[in-house]
C-alpha cells in the first residue's frame, strides 16, 4: 500500500509542476514510474556529446526520445521525455509524460553539436517484449520506397539498393513458357482455279488465286531458361545467359478436285518456242485437275522453327531503393529454319483423252524450298527494374549487329504411273528445275536483331518471384521460302510438263535461284518464374 501510495504521488506531482520539482539529485540511475516494481532507464553515453540518431537517415527537427518499460499488463509502456521548450501534448494525443522517480535529477539535454538543438534517441525495448519488425512512422524520411508486409529482403551493404539486392544470393536461373506466333511469309500465287476453258491462268477469266499471299503465320510453343551469376555481394558486376526455342510449327493448305471444278498451278513461261493450249507465252498454268480428264489434289505445307542464345557482361549503372538501371554488352547467336513443300497428285478418269498433257495414268509431283537463317553479332542493351512491395516492373531492351549467314535449298521430284504399269521417276517438279534452280545457293548479308521485353512480377519467397510478360524479336534480314521462288520458267526445261517435241530450251536459264530477303519477327506471352540463391 505504502509503494502504491507513493507511485501516485510521483504521477500527480509530474503532471502539476515543472520538472525540476518531481526529480531530486542522486548518483543512482534514473528509474520510471510504473504501476509495478520500478525499471532502470539505460542512459546511453552520456559524456559523448556527438551522438547519432537512431533510426533516422537524415538530421531534422528534434523529437521525444522513446523508450519503453513494463507495466503490471505484461505489455510494455513507451516512455516520452520531452526537449527543453516543447509544449505537452494534447489529451488523447501521445502518451503522458510519466516523471522520473522523485529525488533523482533530470540528465542535461544533449545537443547537436555546432548547432544548440536537442538530439534526438531512439531507444528499442529494453525488455525484447516489443515485437520486432515494427515500422516507427516518425523515423521515415519522405518518398520511402513501401516495405513488404513481411520482411523479404537481407539488409546488405552497399549502394543502398538493400530492397533489389540480398534477395537470395548471388546466383540465379530462371524458367519460362513461351506462346509466340511468327510473321507470316509472302508466296506467290501457287494454287489457283477457273472454269475449264480458262484452265486456271492467272488474270483470265474467272481464274481465283487459291494459295497466295500471306501464308505460314504459325503459333509456337517453347520455352526460355536462363542463369546469372554476380561477382560481388553488391550485384554491381555479373554475367548471365539465356537460351530460348520453339516447337517446330506448321501451317498446311490443301484443296481438291471434286469440289473444285478445276485445280490448277500457275507460272510464267519466258520461252517464245512453247505454244501448246495451257502453256503459251506469258502467263501459264499446269492443270492438276479437271473435268473428263483428272481428279486430285494440291497440298502445300509451311514448317518452321527458331531458336537463339545470347551471353551477357552486366554491369550496374544506377538505382535507388526502388529501382535499378544496368547495362548488358555481349554475344547473340540466332537461327530461323523454314521450309515449303508443294505437292500436287492426279489421277486419271477412265476413258479420258491421253493426248491432253503427259499420258501417265497417276502422278505426283513436288517442289521443295527450305531456307536457313544463322545470325551471329555483338549487342548491347539496358535491363531495368521498378520495385513496390512485392511487385516488380522489369524490362528489358537490347539490339545486335551482326552478320547473318543465308541458304536455301530447292529441290523437286516426280513420280509417274503409265498405263502399262511402268514407274518413272524424274528429278525436278514445277517450279524447281534441274539445271536451273535446283541445289543449295548461300549468301551473307549485315543484319541487326532489336529486342524488347516487359514482365510483371510478383515476389512470392525471399528467393522466387513468378511473372507474366510479353517479348518481340525482330531479324532485320532474312531469306524465306517464298522470296526464293522464282515463277518465270523455261517450260521447255520443265520435266514432263510438254508433250515431246513441244519447245526447246532457251538462254538465259530460267527458273534461277534467288535469294531476295525481308523481315521476319516472333513475338508473344511468356510466363516464367525466378529463382535465386
Amino acid at each position: 500500500m505504502r509503494r502504491i501510495l507513493l507511485g501516485g504521488f510521483g504521477i500527480v506531482l509530474g503532471a502539476l509542476a515543472p520538472p525540476a520539482l518531481a526529480q531530486h539529485p542522486t548518483s543512482s540511475p534514473p528509474r520510471a514510474a510504473a504501476f509495478g516494481k520500478p525499471s532502470a532507464v539505460p542512459d546511453a553515453a552520456p559524456t559523448d556529446p556527438a551522438i547519432t540518431p537512431a533510426g533516422l537517415l537524415r538530421p531534422g527537427v528534434a523529437r521525444p526520445t522513446v523508450t519503453y518499460a513494463p507495466n503490471n499488463f505484461g505489455t510494455p509502456t513507451p516512455v516520452i521525455a520531452q526537449p527543453p521548450g516543447m509544449p505537452m501534448p494534447p489529451p488523447g494525443g501521445m502518451p503522458m509524460v510519466q516523471p522520473m522517480q522523485p529525488g533523482n535529477p533530470a540528465p542535461p539535454p544533449r545537443l547537436v553539436p555546432g548547432s544548440g538543438q536537442p538530439m534526438v534517441t531512439e531507444t528499442r525495448d529494453p525488455t525484447g517484449r516489443i515485437p520486432t519488425g515494427v515500422v516507427v512512422p516518425s523515423v521515415g524520411p519522405d518518398g520511402f520506397c513501401p516495405e513488404l508486409e513481411d520482411p523479404l529482403y537481407t539488409p546488405r551493404a552497399g549502394l543502398g539498393l538493400d530492397r533489389l539486392r540480398g534477395c537470395g544470393g548471388r546466383n540465379w536461373i530462371s524458367a519460362e513458357y513461351l506462346m509466340w506466333w511468327n510473321r507470316s511469309t509472302q508466296v506467290p500465287a501457287l494454287v489457283t482455279t477457273s472454269s475449264p476453258q480458262f484452265n486456271g491462268i492467272v488474270g483470265r477469266g474467272d481464274t481465283q488465286v487459291l494459295l497466295g499471299g500471306t501464308f505460314g503465320d504459325t503459333f509456337h510453343s517453347g520455352g526460355r531458361v536462363g542463369v546469372g551469376h554476380w561477382f560481388d555481394d553488391n550485384e554491381c558486376r555479373g554475367v548471365e545467359g539465356r537460351l530460348f526455342w520453339v516447337a517446330p510449327a506448321t501451317s498446311t493448305f490443301s484443296a481438291s478436285s471434286p469440289p473444285f471444278a478445276l485445280l490448277a498451278r500457275p507460272f510464267l513461261n519466258v520461252n517464245p518456242g512453247v505454244m501448246t493450249p495451257n502453256v503459251g507465252l506469258g502467263q501459264s498454268a499446269e492443270v492438276v485437275a479437271g473435268p473428263s480428264v483428272a481428279t486430285g489434289n494440291v497440298t502445300a505445307t509451311m514448317r518452321s522453327t527458331v531458336w537463339g542464345a545470347e551471353a551477357n557482361y552486366r554491369r550496374f549503372l544506377s538505382g535507388n531503393p526502388c529501382a535499378r538501371l544496368d547495362l548488358l554488352l555481349g554475344y547473340r547467336y540466332l537461327d530461323v529454319r523454314e521450309d515449303l513443300t508443294i505437292t500436287e497428285s492426279f489421277t486419271r478418269v477412265p476413258n479420258s483423252d491421253l493426248t491432253i498433257g503427259i499420258p501417265a495414268q497417276t502422278g505426283v509431283v513436288s517442289d521443295r524450298f527450305r531456307t536457313e537463317n544463322h545470325f551471329h553479332g555483338g549487342q548491347i542493351g539496358l535491363a531495368g527494374t521498378i520495385q513496390r512491395g512485392r511487385w516488380s516492373l522489369d524490362g528489358r531492351s537490347t539490339i545486335a549487329f551482326g552478320t547473318v549467314f543465308q541458304s536455301a535449298e530447292i529441290s523437286g521430284a516426280q513420280m509417274l504411273t503409265f498405263p502399262d504399269g511402268s514407274v518413272q521417276m524424274a528429278q525436278g517438279g514445277l517450279l524447281a528445275v534441274p539445271g536451273a534452280n535446283i541445289g543449295r545457293w548461300t549468301q551473307n548479308r549485315f543484319a541487326v536483331v532489336p529486342e524488347v521485353g516487359l514482365n510483371l512480377g510478383y515476389q512470392v519467397t525471399n528467393r522466387m518471384k513468378v511473372f507474366v510478360g510479353y517479348n518481340f524479336l525482330y531479324l532485320s534480314s532474312a531469306v524465306r521460302p517464298g522470296d526464293v521462288i522464282d515463277q518465270s520458267l523455261d517450260a521447255a526445261r520443265v520435266p514432263n510438263l510438254l508433250p515431246p517435241g513441244s519447245g526447246t530450251p532457251v538462254v538465259p536459264i530460267r527458273p534461277m535461284p534467288v535469294l531476295n530477303t525481308s523481315g521476319y519477327f516472333v513475338q508473344g506471352i511468356n510466363f516464367g518464374l525466378v529463382y535465386k540463391w
